[in-house]
């Protein structure tokens, strides 16, 4: 598996813009403190929540990512040394992520509070669209039931016929919502696994994308769309 450290420098890039963090699981965390040792982060996106981590399971590497990112979710600041802390939810509008075209479709204050009752953190993961001359990508984080009822919800017309769709919770079926998916339509769907999990729906994504390629098998993915909406793709590994 690509170190996404390795990757970035390999790109030529010595700092990140945005660094979105999803949700307090650990799967979403390991490196965080790498990034900011070895990148120049200008903003983080980071919600506040009560969640708290066993750092006696932790490793020392993991302790520091817990440690990086209890520092930015539970500032009052909103800016730490060159890092500004930003804490968009759904419904909300500003023009730095607007130029962008990002629609943030989860979470909202009322998802996280609902995690935190439940004990699930995958509940108030971030769920983003993003669209391009025509073209739309959703990156599902690990959004669970809970979290795409809102969006389909509220969100149904903005969320129809994506290019791509980034698989919820790695393609398991906890993060699978067939009502969502079948909205969705998705030309391409990207599960980013290392290996297959044991409650794996990508043959429930089959059903409505002729393209659910896994990055086991394709390694890094990338989609380039051009300013006339033309675009290309292309693999790690062809498998």
């Amino acid at each position: 598996m690509t170190d996404p450290i390795e990757y970035i420098k390999s790109l030529g890039y010595s700092s990140i813009f945005r660094m979105i963090q999803t949700h307090p699981h650990m799967d979403h965390l390991t490196g965080l403190d790498s990034i900011f040792t070895n990148f120049s982060v200008w903003n983080i996106w980071c919600h506040k929540n009560n969640f708290d981590m066993d750092e006696s399971k932790l490793s020392d590497n993991q302790k520091r990512d817990w440690k990086c990112y209890k520092k930015y979710r539970d500032t009052k600041e909103t800016k730490l040394e060159d890092t500004t802390i930003v804490r968009p939810f759904a419904n909300h509008s500003r023009d730095f992520w607007n130029q962008d075209n990002i629609t943030v479709l989860s979470p909202t204050p009322e998802l996280i509070k609902l995690a935190q009752e439940k004990n699930n953190r995958n509940i108030m993961s971030y769920v983003l669209l993003v669209e391009y001359c025509g073209k739309k990508f959703v990156f599902g984080g690990d959004a669970e039931k809970e979290t795409w009822e809102y969006i389909v919800e509220k969100y149904e017309d903005k969320i129809k016929d994506v290019t791509v769709l980034d698989a919820s919770h790695h393609g398991r079926d906890s993060g699978y919502y067939q009502p969502a998916v079948k909205i969705m339509n998705p030309e391409y769907v990207i599960v980013s696994v290392g290996k297959k999990p044991s409650t794996d729906a990508s043959n429930k994504y089959r059903q409505y994308s002729d393209n659910v390629w896994s990055t086991r098998w394709k390694g890094n993915v990338k989609f380039t769309i051009k300013s006339d909406g033309s675009g290309t793709w292309e693999t790690e590994y062809d498998r």
